[in-house]
């Protein structure tokens, strides 16, 4: 039993050590050379776990082959762009001024329905307030309504909007946030001047965000309940 654990553990941690290397794409936007590596791992990964007579071995050295073709090929298609078209679909347009590409379902087999259906999820609730659809490479529909159904901009209303900055998490569960700091070109001691300024208690707070105008924004701890 303990063999086992040892074994599961090992093959985990290297798991994750290689899906860390390929980088932070999610399933869905996955390359096919990305996805066949990933399916690839899984299911080496499990072999040695399922069967113990397999050395772990067997399980490391083709992941570390999966992993050095996945980042060469990286590198490659990095560099020739072109190749890209070989390994992967071209975006599909599926909706072009306004006007349904009836082709372009029947190529990439979506029905109406699923159109409809991605479009209302969009906020919209008809193919003519629709100004252009594409089917991406990840499989993701773009959709972009027509100017009369788009929300106005700040610009369009002629309003003069200030632009406060992305917040970042600066102080969560008792530890600072270095990175959040750092993002917001702050360090801990500015932080603890910011709570000694506004009364706050760190020990009290569950989380604290702050912008680069030095705005922050904090939610206080739930009391326990008695």
């Amino acid at each position: 039993m303990l063999t086992l654990i040892l074994r599961t553990l090992l093959i985990y941690v290297f798991l994750i050590l290689t899906m860390r290397l390929m980088g932070k794409r999610q399933i869905g936007e996955l390359e096919v050379t990305d996805l066949v590596t990933t399916l690839l791992l899984s299911e080496i990964a499990s072999l040695p776990i399922a069967n113990q007579d397999i050395p772990v071995s067997f399980a490391l050295i083709p992941m570390v082959i999966l992993l050095t073709l996945e980042v060469f090929s990286s590198y490659i298609l990095l560099r020739v762009p072109r190749l890209k078209s070989f390994l992967s679909a071209p975006p599909t347009v599926l909706i072009h001024n306004g006007t349904l590409i009836q082709r372009a379902l029947y190529e990439t087999r979506i029905t109406i329905d699923e159109l409809m259906s991605e479009i209302r999820q969009q906020g919209l609730t008809d193919l003519a307030q629709v100004e252009c659809a594409i089917l991406e490479k990840n499989g993701k529909l773009t959709v972009l309504p027509r100017a009369a159904y788009a929300p106005p901009t700040s610009e369009q209303l002629g309003l003069d909007v200030s632009d406060e900055g992305l917040m970042h998490i600066v102080y969560s569960n008792g530890v600072y946030s270095d990175t959040g700091l750092s993002l917001i070109g702050r360090d801990r001691a500015w932080l603890d001047r910011e709570f000694k300024k506004k009364k706050l208690s760190p020990d009290k707070l569950f989380c604290v965000t702050a912008n680069t105008n030095g705005k922050l924004y904090w939610i206080e701890k739930e009391k326990e309940k008695k």
